[in-house]
């Protein structure tokens, strides 16, 4: 018999949840928009729980499952929808086994994985970020990202990304599920029925129309245009009109790092 089984589904929470994670700036928001617009979820827009490797910092909790569970629980018990879940970003946010340790304690998960092109992740996280305060010099001693240049952390910071959804699928290789983000937003409504039949849940029409909807922000309160506007996708590839020849070049200098995975994502080897 395998007593960590009997005691995991004793000592589980017993609900289902649905984890949603990617390299920042990857469409991690948008996804769980899309999926938080079905009646039957719930899910939070990055509650970390304490727990941000940014700052290295982690709450004492996090060093039992059973103290994690407690915590989630406090959060989670407000809601009455069957299904719940949280969006947290990976590798800078949490790691793979933050999220390994944090699904774990349900009886039953699913892993969203989003993954989008480096180009434009680096491109969107330049507009997007100040890159002086996400990382603080205590987390800069600890990650292992190449602080070099901001453009290289991005792309190491992609790179690991990708490395987490490999983590993640060997230990949950059922339960994991795989989003390019450049194909859902060129094929919306095929990928996302694709999704929802991955999470057993049935497509709803108002999914097509997830832009419309408020969403639940971190805390679980109803809020629309959660950080930015929403607005029907739309792929935009023009990044050399968009940017100085100088940061251009910055960023095909800092593809280049990633090569092997960049190849594989161009691919859908992943």
């Amino acid at each position: 018999m395998n007593f960590f089984k009997v005691f995991r589904k004793k000592e589980s929470i017993d609900r289902k949840c649905i984890f949603i994670t990617g390299a920042p700036r990857s469409g991690t928001s948008m996804i769980t928009k899309v999926i938080d617009t079905h009646p039957d979820v719930a899910i939070l827009m990055e509650n970390i729980f304490q727990n941000r490797r940014r700052h290295w910092t982690k709450a004492d909790f996090w060093n039992s499952q059973q103290k994690l569970k407690v915590e989630v629980d406090k959060v989670f018990s407000k809601f009455n929808e069957p299904i719940i879940g949280n969006k947290v970003c990976t590798p800078d946010v949490w790691s793979a086994d933050d999220i390994h340790f944090f699904c774990q304690i349900f009886q039953d998960f699913k892993i969203v994985f989003i993954l989008r092109d480096p180009v434009q992740v680096l491109l969107s996280r330049f507009r997007r970020e100040d890159y002086s305060a996400e990382f603080n010099a205590v987390a800069k001693k600890n990650i292992l990202l190449d602080f070099r240049s901001k453009f290289l952390t991005y792309t190491s910071s992609w790179r690991q990304s990708v490395e987490n959804y490999w983590k993640l699928r060997d230990g949950n290789p059922t339960q994991i599920y795989l989003v390019y983000y450049d194909d859902f937003s060129q094929n919306f409504g095929e990928e996302a029925q694709r999704l929802f039949k991955f999470l057993n849940l049935p497509f709803e029409d108002k999914i097509l129309n997830w832009h419309e909807y408020p969403h639940h922000n971190h805390d679980g309160n109803i809020v629309r245009d959660l950080k930015y506007k929403d607005n029907p996708i739309k792929l935009k590839r023009s990044t050399r009109q968009n940017v100085a020849d100088e940061i251009y070049e910055q960023i095909k200098d800092a593809v280049i790092s990633i090569e092997v995975h960049h190849n594989l994502w161009k691919n859908r080897l992943i």
